[in-house]
């Protein structure tokens, strides 16, 4: 009598990297003594296993002062958040507003630390002020885009003595 011997095949073992939980419409409030502190509203935020985010369709965070009033608004085409380092990354068409002084940044990268409340690239970058326009490579400014330093400026800047004579 012949023994039948079953022959066993392994199967790669495929594991998941998508997103586990998907997001759509958010809008996150943070408050502080029931003051609106910070606002985050995105189409889409998709979670991964590792904690880590992506906000494919970008996202608009408006940090506020006072009680509802509007301080400054960063722009995005697309974020990703790094849990590890607790670093937001924007990337595409990133805007910062100060919307008090009404100046705005530009830029195609930008790294932003909650936990720092600043927001920082080495990256080409035009700030725009009611009386001028900066340019240059690498910033780093708080969060709310109240004070910055360009760190490699381009150009003349003028100061306020002479800004309406080009």
């Amino acid at each position: 009598m012949a023994a039948c011997k079953e022959k066993k095949t392994e199967l790669p073992i495929r594991y998941y990297a998508g997103p586990l939980v998907a997001t759509e419409n958010l809008s996150t409030t943070y408050l502080d003594s029931g003051n609106i502190k910070m606002r985050m509203e995105a189409p889409l935020q998709l979670e991964f296993a590792d904690g880590n985010q992506e906000f494919p369709s970008g996202f608009t965070v408006t940090i506020f002062e006072g009680n509802d009033k509007e301080k400054s608004r960063l722009k995005a085409d697309f974020v990703h958040f790094d849990k590890i380092q607790d670093l937001y990354t924007a990337t595409g068409h990133v805007v910062l507003e100060d919307l008090i002084k009404k100046e705005t940044l530009k830029t195609e990268k930008l790294h932003w630390s909650r936990s720092e409340a600043r927001v920082f690239n080495n990256e080409y970058v035009e700030i725009s002020t009611q009386s001028q326009f900066l340019k240059g490579k690498g910033l780093t400014a708080k969060q709310d885009f109240s004070s910055y330093t360009i760190l490699e400026p381009e150009g003349t800047i003028l100061n306020a003595d002479t800004a309406g004579f080009f």
